[in-house]
């Protein structure tokens, strides 16, 4: 059996580049709460899951065909998800090699669940917070903050490690970016990391509302880098922290890069890229594998703008990774790349975007704005040092020529 790295190596030789590090997978999308705004506009009601069969391949395919062994699971709320008679901690139970991180509203985690993470050890949640308890609250529904502390204290008495994710919005950028949120989550309930996710709008331009603003956004940066240097904390926001991943990670890209797949099989290029070409069960029935995707027009035309823009390229000429993302940076880039592609919309907000000619306009200004903003930041924290050292080592080299 080849180890990981041995499967890297194997899959190089055999398309002429890296397979992915990671996927994300939404097996189900049932939630027992009805957050406003959800990217998955998930409910009790909604009943729409992969089988337990399909998922369990997917996780064995990449691990044998990759040598992928972390796996990010969303949703829907993950621990609603039953599957011939097996439920999502049996999926991590059955792939022990693999480390799971799974984001979870938390209102499930009771004892008994909290003692099995503890005992599988291969996993740790990440809870869905809006900010403090007001804030959790408004969008969540009264009283889930409340929930969350008590799922806190279960999962801290079961000693496994867990975490926070939030939703950064104009309403509370300020907030959970402050020495208040940070000491409250880390220092008072002990959360381990943190992870924030802007709120990423899809559909009528009216859904811009909720954006954190041009402004806001490299107020946030400025502030996580900030928090980072001062507390020495794990914090990283999906899409600020874009130099630490070496750019966008979407549509599969190699060294670092990932591909989503959500509850009915439908692959997209990312959690935030509702446009897709193929679907896994599809896939699988024609003899396909997971590596078939990976070849899709769609997300090859994305992977080469990635190297375009950022990705791989000399360290004094690489693009502005504080706006790393093709669809809320790059709207434009995005869009031609569906356009040219074929890839069809998934969920009613994808299907709105493609026909409002003012969202779209609204998300290339917004792009255009942010990178205007931050691009002397860029400039001056990452060219200038690159181009300078750059500088000093041609003139040694010239030197010792001399």
């Amino acid at each position: 059996m080849l180890g990981g790295s041995d499967r890297i190596k194997k899959y190089e030789q055999e398309h002429g580049y890296a397979p992915p590090t990671f996927i994300t997978i939404s097996p189900s999308k049932a939630c027992n709460l009805k957050c406003k705004g959800c990217y998955a506009d998930s409910s009790r009601i909604n009943n729409e899951k992969l089988d337990f069969d399909i998922v369990d391949r997917i996780l064995t395919e990449k691990k044998e065909k990759w040598g992928s062994f972390f796996t990010v699971i969303s949703g829907g709320e993950p621990l609603m998800y039953h599957s011939q008679g097996k439920g999502i901690l049996d999926l991590v139970e059955k792939h022990n090699d693999n480390f799971f991180l799974m984001y979870s509203n938390g209102t499930l985690i009771d004892e008994k669940t909290a003692e099995r993470m503890a005992q599988l050890g291969n996993i740790t949640p990440a809870i869905s917070v809006e900010g403090l308890e007001k804030e959790t609250d408004e969008r969540r529904g009264k009283g889930v903050h409340r929930k969350i502390l008590k799922a806190f204290q279960n999962l801290r008495d079961a000693g496994v490690v867990f975490g926070i994710s939030v939703t950064g919005t104009k309403n509370n950028a300020d907030l959970i970016t402050s020495n208040e949120f940070v000491d409250y989550y880390f220092s008072e309930q002990g959360v381990s990391y943190c992870w924030i996710f802007q709120y990423m709008p899809i559909g009528r331009k009216i859904t811009l509302n909720s954006m954190v603003t041009p402004e806001q956004r490299l107020r946030m940066y400025q502030r996580e880098q900030k928090l980072l240097r001062e507390k020495k904390i794990f914090l990283a926001d999906f899409w600020n922290s874009g130099a630490l991943s070496n750019g966008c990670i979407a549509a599969g890209r190699e060294h670092g890069g990932y591909l989503y797949i959500d509850w009915n099989g439908d692959v997209m290029p990312c959690v935030f890229v509702p446009y897709s070409t193929h679907n896994i069960v599809d896939i699988y029935k024609k003899g396909g594998d997971l590596s078939t995707v990976i070849e899709s027009p769609f997300f090859k035309e994305i992977r080469k703008w990635q190297r375009e823009y950022s990705y791989m390229k000399p360290a004094d000429e690489v693009g502005n990774q504080i706006v790393p993302c093709v669809i809320r940076d790059h709207h434009q880039v995005l869009r031609q790349a569906v356009d040219n592609t074929g890839a069809h919309p998934v969920g009613t907000g994808a299907k709105e975007a493609l026909k409002d000619r003012e969202y779209y306009k609204a998300m290339v200004e917004y792009g255009e704005k942010v990178a205007k903003i931050t691009q002397p930041v860029w400039d001056k924290n990452y060219l200038e040092p690159e181009k300078l050292a750059k500088k000093n080592k041609n003139s040694k080299h010239q030197k010792v020529a001399a």
